[in-house]
């Protein structure tokens, strides 16, 4: 019974129900970042501008476990990809079949961001479908993968929510020297190692985000005060409208044929909007009490 997860019939099947029009497949790659390192960009600046820093590093450590316990299951399982006559195949990332990275990244995601309140409760049972779908049309997994990718997702996710109040009364009492000297060498060892080993368009995709997400704190550090937004609605819809607009803006060109070099320099440019770049952008605008905001006043020294 549990083999018949790893038949080819359930690829075939939906293949042929959808049809070959070529307009299909830019849509399923676009779902299909939902569940990459631009959707877990997207999310982390959504957070960020909405609930403040400590929230979105939440994400971010939640995307590192995601990402540990896929590199993990795909060396340890290493089953090949779908390639069975009249699959189909539009994607076939280089690692193993088993599970769909794609489907654990959003189902955690999407679903840490919905129980926290950041995201109607609706949208993860709305975009980890459409999410597996997208996979399984491109011939990227099995049915089973992405089955199991939907069991490890939910595993994470109630894994993280216990363990995140712990994990962040641990973090608040380290320095920010202590992280600031972590976050550095990481970047630093993911450098050589995507330089000395090459690196796929993942690789330096992920590369990008980390080297953004440590830059972009330094500077928050030196320059911002982290101060969850408390703007009348209708001027905080206007500021999130701009600031995605501009994040899209800069992750496009990454997705329209750009080399994986190209690629982690454009992720590396947004993640720093969203960490650093856009909040600055917001504080140079925003006073309180008629006072500036010390961006402001670090800026006018």
């Amino acid at each position: 019974m549990i083999d018949t997860l790893w038949e080819p019939q359930p690829l075939l099947s939906l293949q042929s129900w959808v049809g070959s029009a070529p307009g299909w497949t830019p849509v399923a790659r676009f779902l299909s970042l939902l569940g990459d390192t631009a959707g877990a960009l997207v999310l982390f600046s959504w957070v960020r501008w909405r609930a403040g820093r400590m929230s979105a590093l939440a994400l971010v450590g939640l995307f590192m476990l995601t990402g540990l316990v896929d590199l993990t299951l795909w060396e340890l399982v290493g089953l090949p990809r779908p390639d069975e006559p009249g699959i189909v195949v539009r994607d076939d990332p280089a690692v193993s079949s088993f599970p769909s990275g794609h489907t654990v990244t959003s189902l955690a995601l999407f679903g840490w961001l919905a129980r926290q309140g950041h995201l109607p409760r609706v949208v993860p049972w709305a975009v980890v479908p459409l999410v597996m779908l997208a996979r399984l049309y491109l011939g990227a997994h099995y049915l089973g993968d992405v089955l199991a990718g939907v069991l490890i997702g939910l595993l994470l996710l109630w894994s993280h929510t216990r363990l995140w109040p712990v994990l962040r009364r641990w973090a608040e009492r380290r320095r920010f020297r202590f992280w600031a000297s972590n976050g550095i060498g990481m970047v630093v060892t993911m450098s050589a190692g995507v330089f000395l080993f090459g690196g796929d368009r993942r690789a330096w995709q992920v590369l990008g985000y980390f080297a953004g997400l440590v830059v972009g704190l330094l500077l928050e550090h030196r320059f911002l005060r982290d101060r969850p937004a408390t703007e009348p609605h209708a001027r905080r819809f206007g500021e999130l409208v701009f600031g995605f607009a501009v994040l899209l803006a800069v992750l496009g060109p990454a997705h329209l044929g750009a080399t994986p070099p190209v690629q982690g320099v454009l992720y590396f440019l947004a993640m720093l909007w969203g960490t650093f770049l856009f909040p600055a952008l917001l504080a140079t605008r925003h006073r309180r009490g008629g006072r500036t905001l010390p961006l402001q006043e670090a800026l006018l020294r």
